[in-house]
């Protein structure tokens, strides 16, 4: 295993011990992984696509088509990083309004601020950013495909889930939010 194979795996690691220690810092509510009906499944989902996703690049680890050079794995490590200091920050931004299933609090306030400001969802872009980034920095385009496309695709229901939540949630303040942002690429989408 390579260098960049090497960091690219601890970046991964990373981004896992960040769920851990979330487990420990917050509350029950916060921690559980078991969502409501507005969760409409999103979190069993994902949970679902990272072992897909594992799954895919455990199976292309040894496979010869598809190698990519030294110089997109190091690109893959420098995503991962990327990615971890984007989930970390939003993740800090919203403190203790940060759950892992999708519910709102009665006091819960529409946060704004740090990366919000530009993204609607930091905590999904960066894990999007890590999984990728992993996935080159490996080295292989196949599984950077695969593994793009279906967390992608789950982070998008989820998303859809999340901001119908929101939108009952906050009404005409969160429409006006969602007017003035972006999803996961500022910008762009």
């Amino acid at each position: 295993m390579t260098l960049p194979n090497l960091l690219a795996t601890a970046g991964l690691l990373l981004w896992v011990a960040y769920e851990v220690l979330l487990r420990r810092r917050t509350d029950a509510v916060a921690a559980d992984w078991h969502g409501g009906a507005d969760d409409r499944g999103s979190t069993r989902l994902l949970l679902g696509s990272y072992v897909v996703s594992v799954i895919v690049t455990v199976t292309f680890t040894h496979v010869t088509t598809g190698r990519l050079s030294a110089g997109w794995c190091w690109a893959g490590v420098a995503v991962i990083a990327v990615g971890l200091t984007v989930r970390a920050w939003g993740m800090n931004t919203l403190g203790r309004f940060y759950t892992r299933t999708l519910r709102a609090t009665e006091d819960q306030r529409l946060v704004q601020e740090g990366p919000y400001r530009l993204i609607r969802h930091p905590g999904y872009c960066g894990s999007l950013l890590v999984w990728s980034g992993y996935t080159l920095g490996l080295g292989n385009w196949i599984p950077l495909l695969l593994v793009t496309a279906v967390l992608l695709a789950a982070y998008t229901w989820r998303i859809n889930a999340e901001e119908k939540l929101l939108l009952a949630s906050f009404g005409e303040r969160y429409a006006q939010y969602q007017r003035r942002t972006k999803r996961l690429v500022p910008y762009v989408y």
